[in-house]
């Protein structure tokens, strides 16, 4: 479920470059992508809502407020960097959930855990720092949105063990739809006229990469911990940057292909059995 995930939520990250190629900003891509994710979830699971209980709706709440930022800062880094990068570095809660589980959870990481995060910064540098030793104003806002959905997931974790994880997606969706509706209130709702590709794009982020895509995240995140779903998921990546090549017509430096590369080689290096750790599915006393 997470792998399939992953695929589908490669092919996001190249929707939403062409949304805002086309005109569209973050607030309206984030706005549309959620209010059809969250209809397709209602004509689904309407019959959920009325057993949803107040701890779902409190931890759903929560979850959601942490997804929101994530696509706003996501899409927001996407118009300052190309699809494969914006992925990659979107990508590296693999390594940043480990220690938001120590420091929230106390789980202790593998050793291999801090090697994967000096590798982590390695590549980020050669995706992200110019020639001028300065890094862009994508990247830092990608890293923003990886930290943002590092959080959902650790916190995901928890959420799971003691509620519905159908209705923990339901309210999360709803909130984010709220949110993006004050923000786009707030900021302007004129958007460029409706194209025939500019809808197929939005049904594709609101039914696949949103709401199928989350859905299989939540009942997949159910039976294995916070660490391993972030591993998995971050292979969305490797999608995305393939995807970008073959669809979006982007091509990469050396910098860019050793950098993605190291990252790749960090996501990986999180689940190498060196060390002691405690998994997430375990209690600690």
């Amino acid at each position: 479920m997470l792998l399939v995930a992953a695929m589908i939520g490669g092919g996001g990250f190249i929707s939403a470059r062409y949304l805002l190629d086309w005109g569209y900003n973050p607030y309206q891509i984030m706005l549309g992508r959620f209010i059809i994710a969250t209809l397709c979830l209602s004509l689904v699971y309407y019959k959920n809502y009325p057993n949803i209980t107040k701890k779902e709706w409190r931890m759903g709440g929560i979850l959601g407020v942490l997804l929101a930022a994530t696509f706003l800062l996501l899409t927001m880094g996407l118009q300052y960097t190309t699809p494969s990068v914006n992925a990659f570095l979107c990508n590296t809660q693999g390594v940043i959930v480990p220690f938001i589980c120590w420091l929230a959870f106390h789980q202790k990481p593998m050793t291999s855990c801090f090697f994967a995060a000096f590798l982590t910064l390695v590549g980020v540098a050669l995706l992200s720092v110019t020639k001028d030793f300065s890094i862009s104003i994508g990247a830092i806002l990608s890293l923003g949105a990886s930290v943002a959905f590092s959080l959902q997931m650790a916190f995901m974790g928890k959420a799971v063990e003691a509620c519905d994880c159908v209705n923990i997606a339901l309210v999360e969706h709803i909130t984010v739809a709220v949110i993006s509706c004050f923000i786009v209130a707030f900021t302007g709702i004129h958007m460029p006229p409706f194209s025939g590709l500019a809808v197929r794009s939005f049904l594709f982020l609101g039914v696949f990469c949103t709401a199928v895509y989350f859905i299989l995240q939540s009942i997949g995140q159910k039976y294995t911990s916070a660490n391993k779903t972030a591993i998995i998921i971050t292979s969305e990546s490797i999608f995305a940057a393939i995807l970008s090549v073959l669809i979006y017509g982007e091509r990469m430096g050396w910098r860019g292909i050793l950098g993605c590369g190291i990252i790749f080689i960090a996501m990986v290096l999180v689940e190498k059995p060196i060390g002691k750790v405690v998994d997430s599915t375990e209690k600690i006393g």
